[in-house]
Order: structure tokens, then sequence, then C-alpha cells
């Protein structure tokens, strides 16, 4: 099936009381459906990109730590083979629920029916509120230009006083997230259903592409910049590139370019500070991207044999619930947080990242933890499968959680603070367009059927 099927989609004109009913006005539906025969790239499968990808980087990172821990201000190396095993036993959970996910989703080709111009109406309502919220974020800083110029001369304490002059309204400003729903939903739309964009539809989608590249630079969030690439380019790299070598050895280049893009993006945030400690550009941020990895294994291990097996407040998994409003009393500790003593004691500030594999062996204790990790193993694959599978809450959540799913090695993405927006976006886009899901063969036999 190269192309959507005419399938109509009934809309009752307005009548006036007292008047005969007029025909029904009938318009084409948005058909989104997966071209048949054609396989994903492996390495969109969650167990090979763990396999293949992050736990080869892990290994790495890891034996790379003994050689640079001191350059970050470590106190020691604590990537011992009782850690290492530890992070190499929650990966093994993991998988264990990504399979266990993905067999209680069945495997079915699905196809969406989408009203096309409730899809339009959507992607505006959505498209405006992350507007909004990046202007209340970014907003501010008109009042504060002068750190603006600062920052892109290199002065690197401009970083910091800009991260703080933003203009954060806790629960309001995380809407910006609502950006990546939009575009996600728009890829979607585009690449599944040919569907035509309205020139405010494309302006909408181009401010948030501007304000989420501000932001990036401005707040120092490269992973912002990293998440509207995938709300973009993730279903088109899954059902429109067609397998090839340049396909299958994608994610290496793409080391590549998150490499470039880091450079670039660390230029400018604290390259002036360090240039009288390197001999080159080129060393210092070798070394430094290294470092981001290595110590965020550094830090789950240390913390893990200093305060996390006897730790009893969950701080790093349960971060979006800790911040909700009426909940933060039963969650929030008077004492400082676990990490924040143990950064300040063994480590510095500067890196934080807890590491993704340590970081539920932190909260809980052993049972409970690998169950955690079996759990969000299952969230994972069951995601996967709605995706692989064309469900519309698949297509629209899998790019975050494959962006989290390569990010383990520093944090657990997946239930971080700024990943709740994205989940309670797609469920309100869900419900807002009210899609007709069928299996292929069901809508093929309709369509034949209505033919006759």
């Amino acid at each position: 099936m190269s192309s959507s099927p005419p399938i109509g989609v009934s809309v009752a004109d307005n009548v006036p009381d007292g008047t005969a009913e007029r025909p029904r006005a009938r318009r084409l539906a948005l058909v989104l459906h997966r071209p048949p025969g054609r396989s994903m790239a492996w390495w969109l499968d969650p167990i090979w990109a763990i396999v293949a990808i992050v736990l080869p980087i892990f290994c790495f990172a890891a034996y790379l730590n003994q050689f640079n821990y001191s350059l970050y201000n470590a106190s020691a190396d604590f990537v011992t083979w009782q850690t290492f095993g530890l992070a190499m036993f929650s990966a093994t959970m993991l998988l264990l629920g990504i399979a266990i996910g993905r067999g209680l989703v069945r495997r079915r080709d699905m196809i969406v029916l989408i009203d096309p111009d409730r899809a339009t109406k959507v992607l505006q309502w959505f498209g405006w509120i992350a507007i909004v919220a990046y202007v209340l974020l970014l907003g501010t800083l008109l009042y504060r230009f002068d750190l603006v110029l600062e920052l892109l001369r290199g002065n690197a304490a401009a970083a910091g006083l800009l991260r703080e002059a933003l203009g954060r309204i806790p629960g309001v400003t995380s809407l910006v997230q609502f950006g990546i729903v939009y575009l996600a939903l728009l890829s979607a739309l585009v690449t599944l259903a040919g569907y035509q964009m309205p020139s405010r539809i494309r302006q909408i989608a181009l401010a948030i592409i501007v304000l989420t590249f501000l932001r990036s630079v401005l707040n120092s969030e490269r992973l912002a910049l990293l998440e509207i690439l995938a709300a973009m380019f993730m279903i088109p790299i899954a059902y429109r590139w067609r397998p090839s070598a340049l396909r299958n050895f994608a994610p290496f280049i793409g080391v590549g370019a998150v490499f470039a893009a880091f450079a670039a993006g660390e230029y400018f945030r604290s390259w002036q500070y360090y240039r009288l400690f390197f001999r080159s550009y080129l060393d210092f941020i070798s070394q430094r991207f290294a470092g981001y990895f290595s110590t965020s294994i550094n830090n789950g291990a240390g913390a893990y044999l200093m305060y996390g097996r006897h730790h009893s407040t969950p701080e790093i998994t349960i971060g979006w619930i800790s911040k909700f409003p009426g909940l933060r009393t039963f969650f929030a500790s008077e004492d400082e947080s676990m990490m924040n003593q143990y950064l300040q004691k063994y480590a510095t500030l500067e890196f934080n990242n807890p590491g993704g594999f340590f970081s539920a062996y932190l909260d809980y204790n052993f049972v409970f933890a690998s169950l955690f990790m079996v759990g969000l193993g299952i969230l994972i694959g069951s995601v996967h499968r709605s995706f692989q599978n064309g469900n519309l809450a698949g297509l629209m959540l899998y790019p975050a959680v494959f962006l989290g799913l390569t990010d383990l090695i520093r944090v657990i993405y997946i239930v971080d603070t700024r990943t709740l927006p994205i989940f309670l976006g797609t469920a309100i886009v869900f419900y807002a367009l009210r899609p007709m899901q069928l299996p292929r063969d069901r809508f093929l036999a309709q369509v034949a059927s209505a033919a006759n």
C-alpha cells in the first residue's frame, strides 16, 4: 500500500432548527500506516541498542575512569569489581524487563485514522502552549542581555548566571516539553500519512526549533537539542530509510555527531576558563567528553559504596513525584541529598550525574531496585512494541524513550522530571485526536467491503 486509501470521515453541517437536514459533508481521513515489509534498523531495537552500543561505551568509560578520575576532582576510583558487577546486573534486569514488555503487547500491524482538521487544531494548541512556556522561560533574559553577550564572549561564569536568570515557573515552564510532543506528532503525520502542513503549522514548528536551540545554548541544555532531533527524525529513520551500510553504522556516526555538537557548545560554556590548563582545545574536549561518562559511572559507584545502601529516602528515581505540590513533603528529606553529600565529600558538584545503571540501587534496597529496573524495562519494551505496531501513542513516545535508553550511562532520563510533560502531553493528544486504530488486515477488509 503505497498511499493512503480514501476513507471518508463524515462531518455533519450545522442545520438550523425546523429545516430539512442537508447532506453530510465528507472529507478524507489521515491514514497513518507503516510501509509493509520494511524492516527497521537493528539499532532501534532497545535490546540491541543496549547490548551493542550502550554497554560497550559503559565498559570503556568504566575502564578509562582509573586513568582520569583525578582530573575531575574525584577522591578515588570507585569502579571496583563489585560496583561494575552491580551495573551489569542492573542492565540484565532492564533487558529482562524489555523482553517481558514486548511479550505483553501483541505484535500487530496497525492502521490509524485521524480527522485532519482535528489534527491541525491539536497541533496548533500544543504548539502555542510550548511557545508561551518558552516566552515565560526565556523572556527574562531580555533584561539580562549583557549575560548573553558575556556567554558568547566565552565568560564561563555567565553560563551559571544565565541559568539562574531564567524565568522558571514550576509546572508552567515545564510545558516547553510539549514542543517535543508537537514535533513527534507532526513527524508521524507527515511521514506515515502524507499530511500537508498548513503554513501556520510550519511556522509554529520553526519557532519551537529556534526556541529550543536558544534554550540549549543559554541554559546549557544539549539534551534539549537531542530531544527535538529524536522527535523529528526517529519515525522517518524507522519507516522510510531503506536498508544500507550507512543505516547499519548510523549510531556510530551519531556518536561522532554528538561529540561535534558537544565540542561546539563547550567552547562557549567552559573553554575560556580551562584553556590555561590544556595544550589544545582537542585535548580538552576529548577528555571532557569522556569525563561526562566516566564521572557518571564513578559517581554512581562511589555513592553506592558510601551512602546508597544505607540511604532510606529515594531521590533519583522519583524526582518528578517529589516535585509535585502536596507530594513533596512525603518524599523530600530535611537533610541534604545523598548525592550532594557524596559529591561535596568525594567528587565535585560540576559533574553530578549519578549513573543510570546505579540510580535505582542508590534509592532502594537490592530487591526493590532490581524490580524497579525490570519495571522500567517493561515500560520500554511495551512502548517499543507499540512503535513497531504503528500505534499513535508508541509513535509519539518511543523517540523520547529511545533517547533515554542511549543516555543510561549518565542518568535514568525516562523517569526524569523533563519526561513527565512528554508522557502527559502524549496522553492528552491521544484523547483529543480520538484516533481509530485497526489491525491492517481488518482495515483492508473494511475498505474492500465499502468498495463493494
